[in-house]
Order: structure tokens, then C-alpha cells, then sequence
């Protein structure tokens, strides 16, 4: 596994863009208020008012799409979101690679497993899907290894 870098927030995503191309133009293109940008802008931390911003329902339609099998369908979304940016290199391009194909394999099988026991436990929901995406990143990794030969 690779290590996490830190995500921006939703909130500090819309911030970046309210100071940048300004709150009326952010509230244009969601065709919402000048409020609500400046609220989708706000630290949950430091308000009282909580509003999910777009990019958090967003958030949750993916993942309620991938609890009932149309993960593909929600990745194309995010594909298609990608197309937004200029492109900056091979986008699909997976790095961190095992150094064999077969230690590839093996990194797979025991993602897998991971799965299969956590299932077995009857762990919650949110471990099961933080764990299928993780093996999911690791079948992703070794299908890498092999179209590179």
C-alpha cells in the first residue's frame, strides 16, 4: 500500500474556489445562492450552520452506488469529472508496483483474504468498503504490473 496523502475537504475545495473565481460564480454554476456557496466554504469545525455541499452528495451517491454493484457506473462518473482537468500525464498510471508479477499475485491474495475475514467477523460496513477498496487498488496495482510486461 502506498502511504495516504492528505485530501482536501469538500469545504476547502469550495473555499479555494469562492476566494479564487468568487462566491457568485460558484453559486451560478450550481444555479444555488450566494449563501450557500459561502456556506458550502465554511469549516464544520467553526459553524454552527451545516449544509452538504454538492461535492459531498456527490460523494454519497458514488458510494451508495457502489454498496449495490454499480461501482463502474461510479467511476465512470468520476472519469468523466477527471476530463475537467488538462491533462497532466498518464492518468490511469498506477505507481508503487511490486517488483514481480507474481509478488503481485500474492499482495492480491492477501487483500482478498483480508476481505473474506473481515466479512467472516462481521466487521460494520464502513470496514468492509474501506478494505474492498483497498484490495480493489491492489488488483488495480498488479493488472499495472502485467500491461507494463
Amino acid at each position: 500500500m502506498t502511504e495516504q496523502q492528505p485530501k482536501m475537504k469538500p469545504w476547502q475545495l469550495f473555499n479555494a474556489a469562492r476566494k479564487v473565481i468568487g462566491a457568485n460564480t460558484v453559486a451560478h454554476i450550481f444555479n444555488r445562492s450566494v449563501r450557500a456557496a459561502h456556506d458550502w466554504a465554511q469549516d464544520p469545525i467553526c459553524t454552527e450552520v451545516r449544509c452538504k455541499s454538492p461535492l459531498e452528495l456527490l460523494h454519497t451517491l458514488f458510494e451508495r452506488m457502489d454498496q449495490v454493484g454499480l461501482g463502474y457506473a461510479a467511476r465512470a462518473g468520476i472519469v468523466y469529472l477527471s476530463t475537467a482537468l488538462e491533462y497532466a500525464g498518464d492518468q490511469n498510471e498506477i505507481k508503487d508496483t511490486l517488483p514481480t508479477i507474481q509478488e503481485e499475485l500474492l499482495a492480491d491474495y492477501a487483500a482478498i483474504g483480508d476481505l473474506q475475514r473481515a466479512i467472516s467477523s462481521h466487521a460494520d460496513m464502513d470496514e468492509i468498503n474501506r478494505i474492498k477498496r483497498a484490495a480493489i487498488e491492489e488488483i488495480e496495482r498488479t493488472v499495472a504490473k502485467y500491461s507494463k510486461g
